[in-house]
């Protein structure tokens, strides 16, 4: 095994341009390889975090069997006061959680008797979902209601 080594170095140096060569070619790709995972990485979480920062939030709790029916979007499936409570009283005692915010979505129905579409509505607490969804302000667009009489 001495020798194998022995003979190795001594290839290397004897043939210096060649040895050069395949390391600067080994060290570029290598570089390479981790400029692109560091880069996908990055634009994997800058995606997630336009995700949760802008609609969703990190984490949604949920009666059990709702997510089931999700494309209905029942109203029975809601939390009842009493687990409402529970579950703010768990969110404020963990120290890692900073804010959170209670919703209510449903779907309806618009209809001219000519045509219908369906739509989806969310009931929020504003201030409560500014602080857990911060990019939803730039969602929102601001004007005045023009009222017909």
């Amino acid at each position: 095994m001495l020798k194998l080594i022995k003979i190795a170095i001594r290839n290397l140096l004897r043939y210096k341009r060649r040895t050069l060569l395949t390391t600067s070619l080994i060290a570029i790709g290598i570089t390479f390889v981790l400029v692109f995972i560091s880069a996908s990485g990055a634009f994997k979480n800058l995606m997630i975090g336009q995700i949760t920062d802008a609609m969703l939030g990190h984490i949604q709790v949920h009666r059990r069997g709702y997510v089931g029916s999700i494309d209905s979007l029942p109203l029975t499936m809601n939390l009842n006061s009493g687990q409402m409570k529970k579950l703010e009283k768990t969110l404020s005692e963990i120290p890692g959680i900073e804010a959170y915010s209670p919703r209510i979505r449903f779907a309806g129905m618009f209809s001219n008797f000519m045509e219908s579409t369906n739509i989806r509505i969310y009931g929020i607490d504003p201030e409560k979902e500014i602080a857990v969804i911060p990019l939803l302000p730039g969602r929102v667009k601001k004007g005045n209601a023009i009222l017909e009489r």
